[in-house]
């Protein structure tokens, strides 16, 4: 499998894990205990930490996926933001402000992704799911609406291209 499914997976976890939060499965913070979303933010950190590295691992190879590379940074700096604005406790409004060029640039990676529908119907899922972000951090969307995009986004965007690819198929 190439390189890609580690993003797949990686970014797939913290999608699922954030998805999880704003439902309010696990997000109760005990009296005196540490708050969960610092957990979620780290998974999102490492998540971005592991697309900005693989993105990197694509420009370094000779004739490796470049373009890919810029599209698999979008995602990488998304989530190193989101994590450390949930490790943190910042304004979420920031990140709701960089999802939206989030949501709509990689759309011009259309035709580099022509050939396989479903990963250019992924593009779609994203541009809703960072577009309901934006909604969700300046209170237009419920969290829990945004949960159920995150959750999702993990199932389809994320695990379900790398299970194809990891039963031997080529993603449609």
């Amino acid at each position: 499998m190439p390189p890609i499914s580690v993003v797949f997976v990686i970014t797939g976890l913290a999608a699922w894990m954030n998805g999880l939060y704003f439902l309010g499965i696990g997000s109760d913070r005990e009296e005196g205990g540490p708050d969960p979303l610092v957990s979620v933010g780290w998974v999102s950190v490492v998540a971005g930490l592991v697309d900005l590295g693989s993105a990197l691992w694509f420009v370094g190879q000779a004739d490796g996926p470049h373009v890919l590379a810029g599209l698999v940074t979008f995602y990488g700096i998304f989530f190193v933001a989101l994590g450390v604005t949930e490790i943190v406790g910042l304004d979420l409004r920031q990140v709701g402000n960089l999802a939206v060029p989030v949501a709509i640039v990689p759309l011009f990676w259309w035709d580099f992704l022509a050939g396989t529908w479903m990963l250019q119907s992924i593009l779609i899922v994203w541009a809703v799911a960072f577009l309901a972000i934006t909604a969700t951090t300046y209170g237009k969307l419920a969290a829990k609406q945004l949960g159920v995009i995150l959750l999702g986004v993990a199932t389809y965007a994320f695990w379900l291209p790398v299970v194809i690819m990891a039963l031997g198929n080529d993603i449609p």
